[in-house]
């Protein structure tokens, strides 16, 4: 597996996808033109990340996720619910993922928006306030 490291820029997060280290990382705004071709090389990292640990029966310590979204809009919003569904299968299949969704503490909404992506996406999340 490549790192995969995708600079923020206005209108699209951060990524930082280190398989060496196990550390997934999104941040920033998500506003993307178009978020299904922006989004894909991200997807199909995971779906070969996920791959790895079936085919390989990998074992490893855990996996930390971060989510730092400052806003993202519905089209990205499909996207991050694809990026869940695929951690909730990695993390169903007896490996440890922790997922901590950090959010302005002045923002509210976000924490809400957290909580509900985890619920559908059925797998736990450490909801944590900054600032």
């Amino acid at each position: 597996m490549n790192y995969l490291r995708i600079e923020s820029s206005k209108f699209t997060p951060g990524i930082v996808l280190d398989p060496c280290n196990n550390v997934l990382e999104f941040y920033g705004f998500s506003l993307p033109e178009n978020a299904v071709e922006f989004y894909e090389p991200v997807i199909n990292w995971l779906n070969e990340y996920k791959s790895g640990f079936e085919k390989n029966h990998m074992d490893t310590k855990d996996i930390n996720v971060i989510f730092k979204m400052v806003y993202y809009n519905s089209s990205s919003l499909r996207k991050i619910m694809e990026i869940f569904h695929i951690l909730s299968e990695i993390y169903h299949s007896g490996l440890n993922v922790h997922i901590s969704w950090q959010y302005d503490s002045e923002d509210p909404q976000m924490a809400e928006s957290g909580k509900e992506i985890a619920d559908i996406a059925k797998v736990a999340v450490n909801i944590v306030a900054y600032n």
